[in-house]
């Protein structure tokens, strides 16, 4: 181990980090909740030197953890405990090579975060679309290995759907561009789409190619009180027909939620109810009457039950507050005591289901917990989230957080969804891929996996803990 350490401090010299205390924050994942070691944490600032890193890794079989920002919730990009693997972070890969406000379409480098993206295309009198809470540190790397969502899938879809273009380090260190914008490239399969949301496990993201769209010159936001479940999806589809497109996001929040949010010091603008939905409204023409279009939605909402109570935002400033109900909630769950995160995805007229469902059984078996989902009911993304106290102890904690997690997990499959939605799969979750796709579809993906990476070296164990073959 230590000959080939030796080889990538000659290649990199001070990006080749051995040094316990500086390679601390790479091997551990966002909440703390998984540790792992490794033999070195690699920084490399090019495609090229990225390319022979993992040559290097590759003849002596070591292997490789990608990671981007490092904000991702089931350990996918934190190493296992053995100390044999190398983490490589893309952090030094940040350069925004091209923005064209023509072709709509920006390339940029892995390492770029969200919120570089978002500030380059504003820049160019355009929009990068995508758009979630930890854009400020989370990589476009990042982003696409995990498809991430976020609050403007509604209406821009998820970070797969923005996807034009790749530059990827395959396994074997070979580099593939495939940095094209083209709208409509049929020559050949996508691949592409084959590592958008691979979890690092089919080869390494440096670049990528994405789309932009129109700046909005005009925001509305306001935030709503609603009696029951049923009445969020009903808010829903009376806002998609009367909103025509313009819905930028529509993000539900339980009342436990905003409770938790008021403890820590922010203001709910509406009575207490035991649901709330946020709604945004953005069109890039001033003329586009959204203010008063808005305003006669939430009264005839009133009028006719929808919703119970309604804020229309003022300004900027109570805009900001307002999403801060929303966006601070992984903070303040993570305040409030031992929270277990649940990624859940289900077709968007289950979400009643799925809120009901999830909170009867939690609250019947686990007397302690405190449910708070969260998230996007436009693309049926619930963060099907629990809090149990902190004076729990640990390991009963981790016992019952178990528990709820396979109750969580069988409701959703049971409505037809889906796990992970926006975090991959990770450590924390790979047992549940196997358990519950069909047998077919695993199939097919360890098939991809041994034809991309022969020697199962590239992220290992993020998706099948079983070797392949």
């Amino acid at each position: 181990m230590n000959d080939v350490v030796g080889k990538l401090r000659e290649l990199l010299g001070s990006g080749c980090i051995t040094d316990p205390e500086m390679a601390d924050a790479y091997l551990t994942d966002w909440r703390g909740l998984l540790r792992g070691r490794a033999a070195c944490v690699l920084r490399p600032n090019s495609v090229e030197l990225l390319a022979q890193c993992v040559r290097i890794c590759r003849e002596a079989s070591v292997g490789i953890v990608p990671q981007g920002g490092n904000t991702g919730l089931v350990g996918g990009a934190t190493p296992d405990d053995g100390g044999f693997q190398a983490v490589i972070s893309t952090a030094s890969m940040r350069k925004i090579r091209s923005i064209d406000p023509v072709d709509m379409s920006v390339v940029a480098e892995a390492g770029a975060t969200i919120a570089d993206l978002q500030a380059a295309a504003a820049e160019a009198g355009t929009l990068f679309p995508l758009s979630f809470a930890s854009e400020g540190t989370a990589t476009l790397g990042g982003a696409l290995a995990t498809n991430a969502g976020g609050i403007s899938a509604v209406r821009y879809g998820s970070a797969r759907d923005l996807l034009l273009g790749m530059e990827v380090v395959l396994p074997d260190g070979r580099i593939w561009n495939g940095l094209r914008t083209l709208r409509k490239d049929n020559a050949g399969y996508a691949l592409k789409h084959l590592f958008s949301g691979s979890e690092g496990t089919l080869g390494i993201i440096t670049a990528a190619a994405m789309k932009l769209a129109a700046q909005p010159r005009v925001c509305e936001v306001a935030f709503c009180a609603l009696e029951t479940e049923d009445r969020v999806l009903d808010l829903w589809m009376k806002l998609r027909e009367a909103a025509d497109g313009n819905v930028r996001a529509i993000e539900y929040l339980s009342g436990p939620c905003v409770e938790l949010a008021k403890r820590d010091g922010l203001r709910s603008p509406v009575q207490k109810a035991d649901h709330y939905v946020l709604i945004e409204l953005t069109s890039s023409r001033r003329d586009a009457g959204l203010r008063e279009m808005l305003e006669g939605f939430l009264a005839g909402a009133l009028e006719d039950g929808t919703i119970v109570d309604a804020a229309l935002a003022q300004s900027g400033e109570q805009r900001k507050q307002m999403w801060r109900l929303r966006e601070d909630q992984t903070e303040v769950q993570k305040r409030a005591g031992r929270d277990f995160k649940h990624d859940i995805a289900v077709p968007v007229a289950r979400v009643p289901d799925l809120l009901r469902r999830c909170k009867a059984g939690i609250e019947a078996g686990f007397a302690d917990a405190v449910v708070v989902p969260f998230g996007h009911v436009g693309d049926g993304n619930i963060h099907l989230n629990v809090v149990l106290p902190a004076a729990l102890g640990t390991e009963r904690a981790r016992e019952q957080g178990k528990r709820i997690g396979e109750l969580v997990y069988d409701i959703a499959i049971s409505l037809g969804g889906t796990f992970s939605a926006e975090h991959g799969i990770g450590r924390a979750k790979i047992d549940l891929l196997e358990m519950h796709r069909d047998p077919v579809e695993i199939d097919l993906m360890r098939r991809i996996k041994g034809a991309f990476d022969d020697s199962g070296l590239l992220n290992p164990d993020r998706v099948f803990r079983r070797p392949l073959g």
